[in-house]
């Protein structure tokens, strides 16, 4: 299983994004057996960031929202949840330089042992430090 986070979702999705090739390649390295996973909150998150991303860059929300919905459908949502206080922890770890979601994310990694997808290099590298 690897988990996505907004940063390679938004990438992969909107061609003009400067990560966008590199989110493609990322993809089409990954083994075609290994399950594509998503934590609801980055799914909100996901849509958020898109939502925002259309008024500011001028696309047609409905068609962005559905374009969202059709890739979203095609990953297995996580159903893991921390405790808050783990979730603070990680956050005071990282001097808060790592939000609310990302956190859960470092956790959700560390449990599940799945790597995550992410050009957020300080998620990435809390990630990896387990």
């Amino acid at each position: 299983m690897i988990i996505l986070d907004t940063s390679f979702i938004v990438s992969l999705l909107n061609k003009r994004d400067v990560h966008h090739s590199k989110a493609i390649e990322m993809l089409e390295g990954l083994d075609e057996t290994e399950e594509l996973a998503i934590h609801p909150l980055v799914l909100q998150e996901t849509i958020s960031v898109i939502a925002r991303k259309c008024r500011g860059q001028a696309f047609i929300c409905k068609e962005w929202l559905d374009k969202i919905e059709e890739f979203m459908s095609t990953l297995r949502i996580i159903e893991f949840s921390s405790d808050r206080r783990n979730i603070i922890d990680v956050m005071a770890k990282a001097d808060c330089e790592l939000s609310y979601i990302d956190a859960v994310l470092v956790l959700t990694s560390s449990h599940l042992r799945a790597p995550v997808l992410t050009f957020d290099k300080i998620l990435l590298s809390f990630c990896k430090q387990g």
